[in-house]
């Protein structure tokens, strides 16, 4: 996929999250994210669940109560409600699937 790719070689020079959207039908979006090393995604409350899959690089998701890290291809489930973040570890791309109620904010 081209878009994957654009990100991928993007995160080069850019010290913000790369946003690319894939797919919207039937209340569904599908997003492409990219993240620096040491960039962070924050401030991210879904209102219902999504599921998020890295296809390059690593990234920590972090919940209020726990942390993950998730790998190349790793895949998880977003918990409703739950205020997170998501860091680049390793210069990441990850894909993330959300309901059309589901409100995604960039601080």
């Amino acid at each position: 996929m081209l878009v994957l790719n654009d990100i991928s070689v993007a995160l080069t020079k850019s010290d913000k999250p790369i946003i690319k959207h894939i797919y919207y039908k039937d209340g569904k979006k599908l997003l492409a994210i990219g993240l620096r090393s040491g960039t962070e995604f924050t401030d991210y409350i879904p209102l219902l669940q999504g599921k998020i899959m890295v296809v390059q690089g690593e990234i920590d998701f972090n919940t209020e109560t726990n942390s993950f890290r998730l790998e190349c291809f790793d895949s998880f489930i977003i918990p409703e409600g739950k205020i997170l973040s998501i860091v680049g570890v390793f210069d990441a791309v990850f894909i993330l699937l959300l309901e059309e109620t589901t409100k995604l904010e960039i601080a």
